[in-house]
């Protein structure tokens, strides 16, 4: 599992309002800040916590990097995160939309499991009506965002085709120092958050086991008892389950 990193809303009233624009437009941090904003959130977890959203936007229009009635260019990133010594590369050449079965999808998977994260261009749909940078920091039977502009379950926890249908590029950040392994890590610094997301990759590990001989025969039973559906048979029973099944086995007695 990857380390969530410092979250950043260009919105906030701290620097939203405050300009991110050259020269015929009136663009703030709000309305066009989402790339650097991302930025923000990488620089800020990595190297240096005093970083915000109104220092990588000021970075990006001393260097031309934003555009004139858009957001910032693609190149941004790459030299913008290289400045505080953090590796990034874009991932495709030209933009894709609407290709949830382009091997890059893949590809940035395995990027995240190597403790990566990547910034992702949305396309319309679930994130916005044009385009939007947001930061992807985790990826298992949800896509786990940070979302620069929005707070919304949908937009944190995204829906696996419904990303791989609309994202557009793709840059992969190097975080894999900070995603190791932390043997000294302490289960009471875990969230309660944390721990369920622990639980279930647990569980969901259990379910692939397969059942042992001995027990076969007497599972196989229990179904045809209607005590249990015989399915996940190596997954962790809770309490409820438990109580549900004996009740079961005991009106059957």
């Amino acid at each position: 599992m990857n380390k969530k990193p410092v979250s950043y809303k260009q919105g906030d009233q701290r620097w939203g309002g405050k300009p991110y624009r050259v020269p015929g437009e009136s663009s703030t941090i709000g309305s066009a800040g989402c790339g650097p904003t991302c930025a923000a959130m990488v620089i800020a977890t990595l190297k240096d916590k005093r970083v915000t959203p109104e220092t990588t936007c000021a970075w990006s229009v001393a260097h031309g990097y934003k555009a004139l009635k858009q957001g910032t260019y693609y190149s941004y990133f790459k030299p913008q995160l290289a400045a505080y010594g953090i590796g990034c590369e874009q991932l495709l050449g030209s933009r894709i939309l609407n290709q949830p079965n382009h091997p890059v999808h893949e590809q940035v998977r395995e990027y995240l499991r190597q403790g990566c994260w990547v910034i992702a261009l949305m396309g319309p749909g679930t994130w916005t009506k044009g385009g939007h940078f947001v930061l992807v920091w985790d990826w298992d039977d949800k896509v786990r965002i940070l979302d620069p502009a929005s707070s919304a379950d949908r937009r944190l926890n995204g829906d696996l085709a419904a990303f791989r249908r609309e994202v557009r590029c793709y840059w992969r950040v190097d975080a894999r120092e900070y995603n190791k392994e932390d043997d000294d890590l302490k289960i009471e610094d875990l969230t309660d958050a944390d721990l369920v997301k622990l639980a279930d990759r647990m569980q969901a590990a259990l379910a692939k086991q397969p059942v042992g001989p001995k027990l076969a025969a007497e599972l196989a039973e229990a179904k045809a008892l209607g005590i249990t559906d015989g399915t996940r048979p190596n997954a962790l029973c809770t309490r409820a389950q438990a109580a549900v099944m004996t009740l079961r086995a005991a009106k059957k007695a």
